[in-house]
């Protein structure tokens, strides 16, 4: 199903706070989804690029998968429909369900996904069909993968993934999340001043951001960098607290 993704108001309320104490201006978001209700299972992220003409083969998935499209346009095909999905919306795929998913434009198209899994799950299964052994289009890069092993999941909560654009000299004001966070460089470099210390990340690198630990994000770079966050949120709790 088709869902619009939403802004994250707490990038604008980082602006506020940036301005109401002298700090440097906080990170854009470029994009923001919720997906309610996800399950407890284990966490991996890709980053997908598709060149035009790149498609899947027919497949399914041994976990589901939270998908945002993040530039261009993606085709998916699944039980007999069409539907093409524009930068910043979003599908879900589930477990046993199989789909063609491609970028059927002129234009390169990039996916930022979210498997569930659970232990032992094969991430991604190839269904056999009548065309087997011909041949078929190339398909996609992956650009980064993460694994986050051992999740503890709390028992109701909605997955929300967020990108955020970090322009150089962009800092966060110090702050913590109402759930786990999970997050990838794509592009650029990160460094985290937290309790422990500070560290810098490059893209594909990542860390977890701990529900009641304080820590300051930002851009000390010359360049821009963007970061793509899955967040388990248990229902009620505040995406994100300032202090």
């Amino acid at each position: 199903m088709k869902k619009f993704g939403r802004i994250l108001w707490s990038a604008v309320f980082f602006l506020v706070v940036a301005q109401a104490q002298q700090l440097p201006p906080g990170p854009q978001a470029l994009a923001s989804n919720t997906f309610a209700d996800a399950h407890r299972m284990q966490l991996v992220q890709f980053f997908l690029d598709f060149a035009p003409g790149a498609w899947t083969p027919l497949h399914t998935h041994g976990g589901v998968g939270f998908i945002s499209v993040l530039e261009g346009t993606m085709t998916v095909k699944e039980a007999g429909k069409t539907t093409a999905y524009k930068a910043g919306e979003t599908w879900i795929e589930h477990p046993g369900t199989a789909a063609e998913v491609g970028n059927a434009t002129q234009a390169k198209a990039r996916l930022f996904v979210s498997f569930l899994l659970p232990k032992g799950a094969a991430l991604t299964l190839v269904v056999p069909t009548a065309t087997a052994g011909q041949t078929l289009p190339p398909g996609p890069t992956t650009l980064y993968q993460n694994r986050f092993e051992e999740v503890n999941l709390p028992m109701q909560f909605d997955l929300v993934q967020v990108v955020l654009e970090f322009a150089p000299g962009t800092w966060t004001p110090e702050h913590t999340h109402g759930g786990l966070g999970y997050a990838t460089v794509v592009e650029g470099s990160i460094l985290v001043r937290a309790k422990g210390g500070e560290k810098t990340y490059r893209p594909g690198e990542g860390w977890v951001e701990i529900p009641g630990e304080y820590a300051v994000v930002g851009n000390p770079g010359s360049t821009r960098a963007v970061v793509a966050v899955t967040f388990l949120l248990p229902k009620g709790a505040s995406l994100t607290t300032t202090r």
